[in-house]
């Protein structure tokens, strides 16, 4: 089933690349002065961002303020180990200035899409120089992760690991140092501006970081057990004290469904480590991870902002409301 999927995507994409080929694509030279698009007429416009996931574009958002528009690939809600990318996102990349991607095998459909978008645009991994943490091999092999060729000068890039590297928050305000500095590459006349939003920012992370610490501290140490429907928390639980238990789905993809002899090993383990809870995310089906809660007889939370964002006006419509909300939560759920 997945190889039948990344067939249809490659398909699909490549039907796309040729239709925007035949509309002719962006024009040639339509950049003006550093970096910023120009019109005929030689105004200057909004840099033309576009971030991969909903998580990413909120924080360049932060950092460019009204200097930079910013469109993600991935609407709120959306699941990137599953995505299918679909016409408007191949032109929104021919259009865009710059583009800002996870990195760390996360985005395993990126290539191609690029590819089919065509023309040049600097393309900035915004966890470089973040140590991953392990993880499984099933989704991100080490050919995926030759999602784009600037991966594979930074550690994040050439791992094979746990992508989800936003969820411990120094780890993010290391994504908004490199989008500061991948700004100032295609806008050098922002600089001071990108600069001073990053520094703002920057110092809301920390406070948030301490924030977060101070909430989880209660948390007796026995009780500090993570049980997950995919692996996700790895970097949570290093900076916070938890133990991951286990995961629903097996490794990092969600789009193999576990076997009944993984879910009745999975309800021994609950049973052996008394697991308080099971959390389950926005971008994956609760179903079975319900199903596993039932069987072991503990609670199931299900509404945690994972690998995307919540809707507008919704408790985890940017990254700090994410990541308060979700440690409110597992804080509820574990005391």
């Amino acid at each position: 089933m997945t190889q039948m999927r990344h067939i249809g995507r490659l398909l699909l994409l490549s039907a796309l690349g040729l239709a925007l080929s035949a509309c002719g694509g962006p024009a040639a030279g339509n950049m003006g002065a550093g970096g910023t698009s120009a019109n005929a007429g030689g105004s200057k416009t909004a840099i033309q961002a576009v971030a991969t996931t909903s998580i990413i574009a909120d924080l360049v958002k932060n950092v460019g303020g009204e200097r930079v528009a910013v469109r993600a690939i991935l609407p709120a809600g959306a699941d990137p180990h599953t995505y299918a990318p679909a016409p408007n996102d191949v032109q929104g990349v021919a259009e865009a200035d710059i583009l800002f991607e996870n990195g760390g095998g996360l985005e395993e459909w990126l290539s191609e899409l690029t590819r089919n978008a065509g023309g040049e645009r600097p393309t900035i991994v915004v966890s470089r120089g973040i140590t991953m943490l392990p993880g499984g091999e099933a989704e991100h092999g080490a050919d995926e992760h030759a999602n784009t060729e600037a991966a594979h000068e930074d550690e994040a890039g050439a791992q094979s690991g746990d992508p989800h590297m936003w969820f411990d928050v120094q780890n993010t305000m290391r994504y908004v140092e490199n989008i500061r500095d991948g700004l100032k590459q295609v806008d050098p006349s922002g600089a001071e501006v990108y600069d001073a939003n990053a520094t703002a920012y920057l110092e809301q992370l920390r406070q948030l970081d301490q924030e977060l610490l101070e909430r989880v501290g209660p948390i007796p140490a026995e009780r500090r057990k993570l049980l997950t429907n995919h692996d996700t928390f790895g970097y949570f639980a290093k900076r916070h004290g938890f133990t991951i238990v286990g995961s629903v789905f097996e490794g990092i993809s969600t789009e193999e469904e576990p076997s009944a002899q993984q879910i009745a090993e999975l309800v021994r383990t609950i049973e052996t480590e008394n697991v308080p809870a099971i959390f389950t995310e926005n971008t994956v089906n609760p179903r079975l991870a319900e199903q596993v809660g039932a069987e072991a007889g503990i609670k199931v939370v299900t509404n945690l902002y994972t690998d995307a964002l919540g809707e507008p006006g919704s408790e985890g419509d940017t990254y700090v409301k994410m990541m308060r909300f979700n440690t409110e939560q597992i804080v509820s759920a574990l005391k």
